[in-house]
């Protein structure tokens, strides 16, 4: 049974991995931005649910709590894309204040897992801070989101965040390093300065082509 999820979710993870590209690779806002962000959204949530179910069997908390956090950007990229008029339902209410202990117990469970002589429990330290802050705002936020640019940047760097988690996936499936920590960080120290300049454009209204 097991084998059977972990080839539905490599299959899907395709999938969102295609999408990813497409997406990053077409015009923003365009006919084919929208297909191919539907594509990785679905695709990832596909992937990350069977994703959850495999570490919940194998009682994998690692897998797990890094599941919960790739999930909530790519729900919030999403929401961030077809909520327009910025009204916040109670789901991403509730979703934002779930993230946040999730962010906790990845920060505490990771701790344990470094003073345990686990190399892995560094990289979910690092993940429970960067899951905290987005969160947490996003608790601070009540009922409304933002509009206009402001939403634009948020849903960017959301759906950045989420593409670092995807990158990340097929990474660490592909390249090991020593100590293993690396490759879970590594698409983080190289996606995160790319957010960063992709927000800086579109808040000064010149969004890079692509």
């Amino acid at each position: 049974m097991i084998k059977a999820l972990v080839f539905l979710h490599i299959a899907s993870g395709t999938g969102a991995v295609v999408g990813m590209f497409g997406a990053l690779t077409t015009k923003k806002g365009g006919l084919w931005h929208r297909r191919m962000g539907k594509l990785y959204t679905w695709s990832m949530a596909i992937a990350l649910l069977l994703a959850l179910i495999v570490s919940a069997l194998t009682a994998n908390v690692f897998l797990f709590l890094i599941g919960l956090f790739s999930g909530y950007f790519v729900y919030t990229g999403w929401r961030l894309a077809v909520v327009k008029d910025g009204t916040r339902s109670t789901a991403d209410q509730l979703a934002a204040q779930f993230m946040v202990l999730c962010a906790v117990a990845m920060v505490g469970y990771g701790m344990y897992q470094t003073v345990s002589g686990e190399s892995l429990g560094i990289a979910l330290v690092v993940f429970g801070f960067f899951a905290f802050q987005p969160a947490w705002s996003d608790v601070k936020l009540s009922t409304q989101w933002p509009k206009g640019k402001d939403r634009i940047v948020l849903h960017l760097t959301r759906m950045g965040g989420a593409s670092i988690a995807t990158m990340t996936a097929v990474f660490v499936v592909n390249v090991q390093t020593t100590p293993a920590f690396i490759a879970w960080l590594l698409p983080t120290v190289v996606g995160t300065p790319l957010i960063i300049y992709w927000t800086r454009k579109t808040l000064q209204g010149k969004p890079a082509a692509g």
